[in-house]
């Protein structure tokens, strides 16, 4: 079977992943300008929310669409993880020889920001499974067995999510969000220019403007980098993440005495896990937002446009029906041609010969 360049590419060097597993990875996680020349490719809790909104300004993207299908968010800003959301290209959008001058030309700006490890993981787990988020329920039923009670909450912690991580998770496949960036990003064949960290974005985001040749700076806006700082390690648990991580920790350049935690600095007491009252406020009214939203949806499907769907469908029913009618009605009239030529047949052959 024939695959595009990028995905054939890539197979050479990471051959016992799934040529389908890359192709999704590819049109979701590449972003393309050919104008511009650059190529950016997501990683997921590495400031993807923050870049993608960067190209949504540069490309001049129209508003938002909410509630797509296939997205489970709890907050409208979320849904700029919708691929349609960002309207540029994928690598696979391209023909083969314009995802070759992509991968290969020196003039082409690939671009990629990456993330402690340590911290990429204290973020997923308090983003995305600590409140048991919509899109990741699953985590909740494979550890726990069922989704929190009504009452008295028993949540998953950072240890625990670890535990998880490290018994029943591929790294190489997994959830994007802790899946090892170096596999993610298919580091050894994609032939990055440059490699940030969200450590030093400003650092990062100057490379961008120079490459765009941009007269207006492009915001670091921190809001859009989640903090992780209520999460704790100590050292048996760093030394896990370590050897699980291992692969990020040398290839992008992360120490691996990194790890926050109060073993590495005694005098120093752990930070209460509190939030900003305008914070929670918010978190609440966007969550409220999008019920409401799944709401008005609920109505409109049940309501009138529920109506609608119904007469359709008996339209469908009835248009069935006549066309079952109509063949019956010739399948009787062909058999009762048949009998009557069957029997004309028999008194032919039963009426006596006269002989002249």
């Amino acid at each position: 079977m024939s695959y595009p360049y990028a995905v054939k590419l890539i197979l050479e060097r990471y051959s016992d992943l799934k040529p389908e597993e890359i192709t999704r990875r590819l049109r979701y996680s590449s972003f393309i300008s050919i104008p511009k020349r650059y190529m950016y490719f997501e990683v997921p809790k590495a400031a993807c929310t923050k870049m993608k909104a960067l190209l949504r300004s540069l490309e001049h993207a129209p508003p938002l669409k909410l509630l797509v299908p296939g997205l489970r968010e709890s907050r409208r800003d979320m849904f700029i993880h919708a691929r349609e959301n960002v309207p540029l290209p994928s690598l696979l959008d391209l023909d083969d020889k314009t995802q070759r001058e992509v991968l290969e030309s020196p003039d082409f700006l690939r671009i990629t920001f990456v993330r402690n490890p340590y911290t990429r993981l204290a973020s997923s787990w308090k983003n995305k499974i600590l409140l048991c988020e919509p899109d990741q329920h699953d985590v909740y039923l494979k550890i726990r067995g069922c989704l929190p009670e009504v009452h008295g909450k028993s949540r998953i912690g950072f240890e625990e999510f670890i535990e998880y991580i490290g018994n029943h998770c591929d790294l190489r496949t997994c959830d994007s969000h802790w899946r090892r960036q170096v596999d993610h990003l298919f580091f050894s064949a994609l032939n990055f220019s440059y490699v940030g960290k969200i450590e030093q974005m400003a650092e990062g985001l100057k490379r961008f403007e120079k490459h765009l040749a941009l007269s207006t700076p492009l915001t670091n806006d921190p809001r859009n980098v989640s903090n992780s700082s209520a999460v704790v390690y100590h050292k048996n648990l760093a030394e896990k993440v370590y050897s699980l991580y291992q692969a990020d920790f040398q290839t992008l350049g992360y120490d691996r005495d990194t790890w926050p935690g109060i073993e590495r600095n005694p005098g120093q007491a752990p930070k209460e896990a509190t939030v900003r009252e305008e914070t929670f406020a918010d978190e609440v009214i966007e969550r409220n937002i999008i019920i409401l939203r799944l709401y008005q949806e609920l109505d409109r499907v049940s309501g009138g446009d529920m109506g609608k769907v119904y007469r359709l469908q008996l339209l469908v029913i009835a248009n069935a029906v006549r066309a079952l009618r109509k063949l019956w009605g010739t399948v009787l009239s062909n058999l009762k041609l048949r009998i009557r030529n069957v029997a004309r047949g028999k008194r032919l052959r039963n009426t006596p010969m006269i002989e002249h």
